[in-house]
């Protein structure tokens, strides 16, 4: 009798306690998705007004999921900011860096490059838009994220500030699904969006401006993230367009993580130095794809079209890197259109096998170079030649030829001008 009324019992307080059950499971995501604005919380868009207090509650208001709208129509300057997990930056209006060095602190350097990426020191400046560990976030709008570059880059400038980097525009950190969109990243001190450490990137839609006198002003540099799409933006800048990185030396070696399975696709580049992998790729780069890219750079600036480079003593690897149907209007002047180029920026010097970049399996294919500064050429290492390089149906539209030193293995199809087997080279010519 007694076990009858247990079993009535427990039949009926038992969905009872699987519903608290699955709330309690549940319950981080039952957080209330808000939609704030930064002048909700007294911000004041006269491009005068120091905002950063108010961005900043805006962001705390938001903690663990909602949306933080800069409005259109108005500048609101500020310091720099922190976005966290599930949080949507939306800027409509204009997003300005306040002009204030002392605004931008000291932080530490990355574990996977050992000194600061601007000036080789032991620090440098907090990114104007920063984030580190969490996931999803989003960066989107209408607007204008301004780095009030032009305040960093003088050398009267960064000798106030000896081994303390320039802060990047943007840098998000070990986060795992990024999505960047529509907004235009303007006049950043530094490179101006570094994705480091991150998983299932997507930046598309959107468009970078520096002049070309913002020095080492970088467009994107994707360093030591897998899963990434750059697609449909539109690049002028003041250095590298696209390029891909994965930490540098022994301490991008010990930190062990590549950068992999990343597409760079229909994006439209105005000035700058080209579509690159490296210097920096001790950790190792693999798995990348660039095309359908346009560049047409204001003849008569240092630029480049293709850029492969690495350092003396890098170590690391690049692999199964291809460039496919790329078109450059205007590229190379007076750089050259294509480069593999080892020992860049430190002397061409001499490294042994292990100290070497691993340089193989690169294709260049269907791509042409109409008006270009020269060919260019390979150099790999004398202790570590490159390997299975594949260029075809490659048109330059100038006179000379190239150079090559130091590839051990590789096919040549169709390639204007022609390419001859030099300096220690060894293709099969087609």
């Amino acid at each position: 009798f007694f076990l009858i009324i247990f079993k009535h019992i427990m039949a009926a307080i038992t969905p009872f306690f699987v519903v608290l059950l699955l709330l309690v499971v549940q319950a981080p995501c039952l957080h209330a998705w808000k939609s704030v604005s930064v002048e909700d919380f007294g911000a004041i868009g006269d491009n005068k007004t120091v905002n950063t207090k108010a961005f900043r509650d805006a962001l705390a208001a938001v903690t663990g999921g909602g949306e933080v709208v800069v409005p259109a129509g108005k500048v609101y300057q500020t310091g720099p900011v922190n976005l966290t997990s599930n949080v949507v930056l939306r800027v409509d209006g204009v997003m300005r860096a306040v002009e204030n060095r002392s605004a931008f602190p000291k932080i530490a350097v990355l574990p996977s490059v050992g000194h600061d990426y601007d000036t080789n020191g032991p620090a440098r400046r907090h990114p104007f838009v920063f984030a580190v560990g969490g996931d999803n976030i989003t960066v989107m709008g209408k607007g204008t994220i301004d780095g009030a570059g032009y305040y960093w880059w003088s050398s009267e400038s960064r000798k106030q500030d000896p081994g303390v980097g320039r802060p990047h525009l943007m840098e998000l950190q070990s986060i795992n699904n990024v999505e960047v969109t529509g907004v235009t990243l303007l006049n950043s001190p530094f490179w101006t969006f570094h994705p480091v450490y991150c998983q299932n990137v997507h930046i598309h839609h959107m468009e970078i401006q520096i002049p070309w006198g913002g020095f080492n002003g970088d467009g994107i540099d994707v360093d030591s993230c897998q899963n990434v799409l750059i697609e449909h933006n539109y690049i002028n800048c003041g250095d590298d367009h696209v390029t891909i990185l994965s930490g540098v030396g022994v301490a991008g070696q010990k930190f062990g993580m590549p950068s992999r399975n990343i597409t760079v696709q229909d994006n439209k580049l105005g000035t700058g130095m080209g579509i690159s992998i490296g210097s920096s790729v001790s950790g190792g780069i693999e798995d990348v794809l660039y095309t359908r890219n346009v560049m047409n750079e204001t003849a008569g600036q240092w630029g480049m079209g293709v850029h492969v480079k690495t350092r003396t003593t890098y170590g690391g690897y690049i692999r199964n890197v291809r460039y496919i149907n790329n078109t450059f209007l205007t590229a190379g002047s007076p750089g050259g259109a294509l480069h593999i180029e080892s020992g860049y920026q430190s002397g061409h010097g001499s490294c042994n096998y292990s100290e070497c970049t691993e340089i193989r399996d690169i294709v260049f294919k269907d791509m042409q170079f109409l008006h270009t500064g020269g060919t260019g050429g390979l150099t790999c290492f004398p202790a570590r030649p490159c390997q299975n390089i594949t260029l075809d149906n490659i048109q330059v539209n100038v006179s000379g030829g190239w150079y090559c030193q130091n590839v051990a293995s590789g096919t040549i199809t169709d390639v204007t001008p022609t390419f001859n087997n030099t300096g220690n080279c060894n293709f099969t010519m087609n």
